[in-house]
């Protein structure tokens, strides 16, 4: 699967904020805590991608949405689990910054046109 357009510049973006993140939080020592930010972002980069292979595959975003959702969740927490019940946030957090992410793309293409 090859990204274009937004849902290929989100994927980006949360990739250079994900390696970002991790650097900076473990050059302060909290190498777990920027592990678990950064596997957020990254699970939360993959929202945009889906959703756009699901518009384009006809799926109605009312019976996509929120299977899709409740996926990244469960995976977001099942992640934050392996690292460690302190960390589980972390990684909610991620995938969070991720959608953030992604609106600002987004924002930034609308008013680009």
């Amino acid at each position: 699967m090859r990204l274009k357009g937004v849902a290929g510049r989100a994927v980006v973006a949360c990739l250079v904020a994900a390696v970002v993140a991790f650097v900076a939080l473990a050059v302060a020592g909290y190498t777990r805590a920027g592990t678990a930010v950064a596997l957020g972002l990254v699970l939360g980069s993959v929202n945009g991608a889906l959703a756009e292979r699901a518009l384009g595959a006809g799926v109605s975003p009312r019976l996509s949405s929120i299977p899709r959702l409740a996926v990244l969740t469960v995976l977001a927490i099942g992640i934050g689990l392996m690292l460690g019940t302190a960390y589980a946030w972390l990684v909610v957090l991620g995938v969070a910054a991720a959608q953030l992410i992604l609106v600002a793309v987004a924002a930034k293409a609308l008013l680009n046109r």
